[in-house]
């Protein structure tokens, strides 16, 4: 890339590519390609983490349900990454983006025993 031949527009949208590299390696270090790559396709990202014994197709229901409405969003079955996970104790985590919702019985025993 020869920064000569670059508009002023092409420039400015160079610089903010760099400050959000720049920021993003200082913050969030090992996760920066991901995030910077999600940014730059407009992708969101969508997970459920759930714990095996749950059906996936009963998960995605309800997972649906939260994602209209906390997120405001309606993925697609093929868009949401399903993961279980035993370690949740029951029910399930939802991830959009950065963003979290924590609906295991995981969270309830962590705050009981505080």
């Amino acid at each position: 890339m020869n920064l000569e031949n670059l508009n002023k527009q092409e420039l400015q949208a160079l610089l903010k590519d760099l400050s959000l590299y720049k920021k993003l390696v200082s913050q969030v270090w090992a996760r920066w390609k991901e995030i910077f790559a999600s940014i730059k396709e407009w992708k969101n990202k969508f997970v459920v983490e759930f714990f095996s014994n749950l059906d996936e197709d009963f998960v995605y229901s309800e997972s649906l349900k939260v994602f209209e409405k906390v997120f405001w969003q309606k993925p697609k079955k093929d868009e949401i990454s399903f993961i279980e996970s035993p370690k949740l104790l029951g029910w399930m985590k939802i991830y959009f983006n950065d963003d979290m919702v924590d609906m295991s019985f995981l969270k309830i025993q962590n705050l009981i025993k505080k």
